[in-house]
């Protein structure tokens, strides 16, 4: 593979002789690929890590208007394509989670192995159509900290306000429309028709304080995808990726070389 950094792909090498193969991280909603930050040092030490930007987080050339799942999948699978990327490893957190999942379900020849994190198969519609109104109306400071307390558990914000204050940033930072507008489209997302046909090895890392998407969240996942492997997190929130960063990422790499 070659360096690739573009307005919308960024690769950053295995620091070993040897990788494991490529590796494509999907964020959540209303993050940049920096929520990853605190995982790559130890992911790179066995993948060659891909990141890149979902449209309207981040990314420049995000195109104008409505956008749906099957959009960002298509993302996706044209950053596959811009770093030359046959098959790669993925790991995707929240809506990151569908994203890959669905990947997986409609692309299985280009998915090694699949960790989902903090994700559900469906979601409620009301509450995401109630919040694309709401940051229409009033705009992305208005939902900061409620957003911040399904993130993170008030113990890890107590002990970590630097933290939570760097995640809020990097949501009120996102454009208004684009976010209500990603918000629209998880109204109307469900992944759980595709979860049969993943054929990938599948881990899915859930947490236990997690209200935004619930262990039982977790468990349709593993449920539904064929020979998934579930494990939830002991007061981790939705944020997991920054809670216990150390973890998941030893957890990807197991996964990823147990395949």
């Amino acid at each position: 593979m070659t360096d690739v950094t573009t307005r919308r792909v960024r690769l950053e090498p295995c620091a070993a002789d040897e990788s494991t193969g490529p590796l494509v991280l999907v964020n959540s909603l209303g993050t940049t690929s920096s929520m990853w930050d605190d995982l790559v040092p130890l992911l790179r030490t066995r993948f060659d890590v891909v990141r890149y930007e979902q449209r309207g987080y981040g990314a420049e050339d995000a195109v104008d208007g409505p956008f749906w799942l099957d959009d960002l999948v298509d993302d996706l699978i044209a950053v596959l394509d811009e770093a030359g990327i046959q098959r790669a490893h993925l790991a995707g957190i929240s809506l990151g989670g569908m994203v890959a999942a669905r990947a997986a379900a409609h692309h299985g020849d280009r998915v090694h192995s699949l960790t989902i994190i903090c994700s559900a198969p469906v979601l409620p519609r009301d509450t995401w159509i109630e919040r694309a109104q709401a940051v229409r109306s009033a705009g992305l400071e208005a939902i900061r900290d409620t957003v911040a307390k399904r993130w993170f558990t008030p113990r890890f914000a107590a002990a970590h306000p630097d933290i939570v204050t760097h995640y809020g940033d990097m949501l009120t930072a996102n454009d208004a429309e684009q976010y209500a507008r990603a918000c629209e489209m998880l109204a109307a997302a469900d992944v759980r028709g595709d979860l049969a046909a993943v054929a990938a090895p599948t881990l899915v890392i859930g947490g236990s304080a997690d209200i935004a998407t619930p262990p039982a969240s977790q468990e349709l996942y593993a449920a539904g995808i064929p020979g998934a492997r579930l494990l939830i997190l002991d007061d981790v929130a939705h944020m997991a990726t920054a809670a216990a960063p150390d973890t998941i990422a030893r957890q990807i790499i197991w996964h990823a070389e147990h395949v």
